[in-house]
Formats: C-alpha cells, structure tokens, sequence
C-alpha cells in the first residue's frame, strides 16, 4: 500500500511539473490581464490586492485544475 502511494504521488509531481513548464502559475494569470481583479481556475481562486500583487487560495489535494477565468473584471 505504501508503495502504490508513492508510486502516484511521484507520478502526480511528475505530471504537475510537465505541466507548469508548459504554462504559467494560475497566480501569474493577473500579470497579464491587469484589468481582471480576482480569477481562478477552479482549484486556486486569487486576488489581486492593493499593491497590485496576487493572494491566492490553497489548493486542495484532489482538484483538478481547468482553465483559467476572470471572475471580477475584464
């Protein structure tokens, strides 16, 4: 049973990095679309505060993150 937890959870960072190298953070989503005041992407929902930077939610361990929205803005 260990080992079959450790075989996913390897495999699930293995998935998750290839897929960060192929596009930006979710958190990064507001540097290009300055107008938009809070996104998500159906894991992270995230802000963007008074200095202009972006505060984010916690993921959780089973959600499967989709497309990036604006929720407020744009």
């Amino acid at each position: 049973m260990i080992a079959a937890r450790a075989a996913f959870a390897l495999a699930f960072f293995c998935a998750s990095v290839a897929a960060a190298a192929e596009e930006k953070p979710t958190q990064a989503y507001g540097e290009d679309h300055p107008a938009c005041q809070e996104w998500t992407d159906g894991c992270l929902v995230c802000a963007r505060q008074a200095d202009g930077a972006a505060a984010c939610s916690m993921v959780g361990a089973a959600c499967l993150p989709a497309a990036v929205s604006c929720l407020k803005g744009e």
